[in-house]
Parts: structure tokens; C-alpha cells; sequence
């Protein structure tokens, strides 16, 4: 049955795989094809808010299969599916495994070429790995895991929590960790003063300070997923009651809290440390905390286990038709999907289009039209037509700037267009 499990997940990452790379896709797609591996900690990861660790897998990987859209998100998917089995190998529970294999957010997740389906990987391992007391592993596992992510380092207080007598090999264990970022301080430091400087701006509320909303869709989203309603009543509704099944299903899983004590921790301390640090660090989004996605879905099925055998059928069929419902119209809605930038890059044929400010332009940029974008103070008057993106411009140009100095210019806007949250003007002169 596991294996089944196992492809049937599998399949489920497949379908869809080959859509457009949306921006950080893109960015990822640029370091690889870009930089060599010294490159990428040495030049590019100072400026990102990233270890290096995803990208130099990446790096590694494109160069046997090339950075087509389908070949950079492969990885996510082999680490989505490996940490179907890691469940399962945490909790011999079948419907855990089968939850997590059909997650409408971590097929998402499994399917970007980011970091998020790797750290959860790890992080799943992680607790494996404690459990089983092999420290040694232990400690690889650690350190990979807190060089592919920052947050995923919040897990840590959860194994001393529970370390008892074998607090001195848990601390031996800390000791690659300590010394890979005693020797990534320095980059560290700059990644910080780079995060430090968006708090309070747009663009930190955009990466995720926080707030009451942001907090209250990490289990909507970890539920329902990436999926959405046009009418936002029926949206909250269909929020809110299923919301309450899980949130129900997780709370019977407290009748069995002195066995299962890890994996509760797991999935709370995480998201209590992350709400703390995102006053200071905009790190509130429910896309970096996937890691403790894995422990949600082993306290439902733990929930799920304490019904009798009549109602766990029932049970059974609420929560897998919610995660395949919203699996399902995540899959084959293209409204869904991520943005579109390659439609945008098809489309635009060989226009000039102006970008407000010096970034959001490494989609573009992938798709080869990085040579066709300029700034308002670029255009020509042989430029009859031009284009302007209006992508985040409320955050990197929120007076407006770029489009006044177009249309000073003599430019009346013809056309608006949409691509799947890439919203772009037509101008003609």
C-alpha cells in the first residue's frame, strides 16, 4: 500500500509540472545558469535571504539536465516524494502518508524550484532520525537542513525539549552545524542587514510581518492550499469548516499527547518562534513554515485513529475529499497556476517594456527578453508602442513614477492585460 502511496503521489507532482517559472523560480533558474558554485556564495547569496545550500544542489543538477522548467522543479519533486516515505517511516501510518501525498500546498511546494520541498524533507528526517537515536546522521541532517533554510533551525529547540538523558550526544550533534555557520557568519551577517532593512516597508509586509491574517492562513493554506473563491464569503466559509474538521482531528490527537509529544512540538514551537522573529524579520508566511506540515497531517491521521471503526470511514472520506478537491482544482485550474510570465514573454513579441524600478525582472529575463526591458528614462521616440508592467509596483514604485513619465511623454494606454498576476499596460503613441 505504501507504494502505491509513493506513486500515486509521484503522479500527482507530475501533472502541470510544466508550467511558467514564476519570479523566485526564475531567480532561482538565473543563479544556476549565472554563477559557478563558489559564485553562488560568494557573489550572489550575500544579497539573497537564503543558505546556499538549494542552489548548489541545483546547480549540480542542471548541469547533467539543463534548466528547462521541467528539469529545475524535478528536484522538488523527488524530495516531495521521499518525504511521503519519511512519514510514513515516522508513524507506520498509511493515511499520514496518503495526507501528505495528496496536500494540495505541498504538491504546490514539490512542484516550484525553491527550497521549501527540501527542507521539508530534511526537517521530516530530522525528526526520524531522533527518534531512532542516530546521532550521527543526526548531525548531518542538521546541518544541511539549517543550510537550506533559516527557518527550518527553529526545530531545534524541540529535540532539547525532549532530550533527557541523552542531551550530551543531542549537543555533540549541534557541533557541523555550529562550525559550517561559524563560517558563514560573515555572508549571514549581510543576509540579516539585508532583512533588517525591510522592516516596516512594503515590501517586508509583503515578505511577511506579522499580523493576525498572516498567522490565521498558515492552517488555512496548509488545508486547503494555494486554491481560492472570486466570492470571499463563500471562501471563508468553506475556510472555516474545514478548518474546524482538521482543527478537530488534531485535537483528538491530544488524548495520546504523552506518546506523540514530539511531533505536537513539532508543528507548534515553530510557528510560536516564527511569530516572535517576524516582528523583527518580515519570515510570516505560510510557505516557509511547510516543514511542520508533515506533523499536521500525522496528528490528523493520530486524530483520525481515535474514532471508532464506523466513524473513522466517514471521517476518512471528509478529509481525503478535501485535500483531493483542492489537489484537483489546483492541478487543472490554469487560474491557479503561477504566474505567467513565458505568456508574457510570447505576447511581447519584441516591444520595449518598461520595469519601475531595477528588479522583478529575472522572469524575463529567463524567457530572453531581458534585452527588450528598459526604464521610463529609456524609451526612444522611434518606440511607438511600449509596454509597462504593473507587477508589484505599489511596493518598488509607489508614487507612480514610471507610468506619469510615460504618459508625459505622449503615450495613451490601449490595453491591459493579465497573465496570471502579471499585470502589464499597452501604450501607443
Amino acid at each position: 500500500m505504501i507504494f502505491l502511496i509513493l506513486i500515486f503521489g509521484l503522479v500527482l507532482r507530475l501533472i502541470s509540472l510544466n508550467q511558467s517559472l514564476w519570479l523566485d523560480e526564475a531567480t532561482s533558474a538565473l543563479v544556476v545558469r549565472n554563477f559557478g558554485f563558489s559564485e553562488i556564495i560568494t557573489k550572489f547569496s550575500p544579497g539573497d535571504f537564503h543558505p546556499p545550500l538549494y542552489y548548489l544542489v541545483i546547480r549540480a543538477w542542471s548541469l547533467v539536465f539543463g534548466t528547462g522548467e521541467v528539469a529545475l522543479r524535478m528536484p522538488s519533486v523527488i524530495f516531495g516524494v521521499l518525504t511521503i516515505w519519511v512519514v510514513y517511516k515516522i508513524s507506520k501510518s498509511k493515511l499520514a502518508a496518503l495526507l501528505v501525498a495528496t496536500s494540495g500546498l505541498f504538491i504546490y511546494y514539490s512542484q516550484e524550484a525553491r527550497m521549501y520541498s527540501l527542507v521539508t524533507l530534511l526537517v521530516s528526517y530530522l525528526v526520524y532520525l531522533s527518534l531512532k537515536k542516530k546521532w550521527f546522521l543526526f548531525s548531518i541532517i542538521l546541518l544541511l537542513a539549517g543550510m537550506t533554510d533559516y527557518p527550518a533551525l527553529l526545530i531545534i529547540p524541540i529535540f532539547w525539549i525532549l532530550a533527557k538523558k541523552d542531551w550530551k550526544k543531542l549537543l555533540v550533534s549541534h557541533l557541523p552545524l555550529a562550525i559550517g555557520y561559524f563560517l558563514w557568519w560573515p555572508i549571514l551577517l549581510k543576509q540579516l542587514f539585508v532583512g533588517f532593512s525591510t522592516v516596516g516597508s512594503n515590501w517586508g509586509n509583503l515578505l511577511g510581518t506579522f499580523s493576525l491574517k498572516n498567522f490565521a492562513l498558515i492552517p488555512v493554506k496548509f488545508i486547503l492550499g494555494r486554491i481560492s473563491f472570486d466570492n470571499k464569503w463563500l471562501y471563508g466559509v468553506v475556510a472555516g469548516l474545514v478548518t474546524l474538521l482538521f482543527g478537530y482531528l488534531v485535537f483528538r490527537s491530544i488524548k495520546i499527547i504523552r506518546s506523540i509529544r514530539l511531533i505536537w512540538l513539532w508543528l507548534v514551537v515553530p510557528l510560536v518562534l516564527g511569530a516572535i522573529i517576524s516582528f523583527k524579520l518580515p519570515i510570516m508566511s505560510y510557505f516557509r513554515f511547510l516543514f511542520v506540515l508533515p506533523a499536521f497531517y500525522l496528528l490528523v491521521a493520530l486524530g483520525w485513529e481515535s474514532f471508532s471503526r464506523k466513524w473513522q470511514k466517514v471521517v476518512l472520506v471528509l478529509i481525503l475529499v478535501v485535500n483531493l478537491t483542492s489537489s484537483i482544482i489546483y492541478l487543472i485550474s490554469p487560474k491557479f497556476h503561477r504566474e505567467d510570465w513565458r505568456g508574457l514573454a510570447k505576447a511581447l513579441g519584441r516591444t520595449p517594456i518598461v520595469f519601475p524600478a531595477n528588479s522583478q525582472k529575472e522572469a524575463l529575463t529567463y524567457y530572453r527578453k531581458g534585452d527588450q526591458i528598459i526604464n521610463s528614462d529609456q524609451i526612444e521616440k522611434k518606440d511607438k508602442e511600449v509596454w509597462l508592467s504593473r507587477y508589484v509596483w505599489e511596493v518598488f514604485d509607489p508614487s507612480d513614477t514610471a507610468r506619469r513619465k510615460i504618459e508625459d511623454l505622449g503615450y495613451n494606454k490601449t490595453n491591459e492585460y493579465n497573465f496570471n498576476g502579471v499585470v502589464i499596460w499597452k501604450y501607443i503613441r
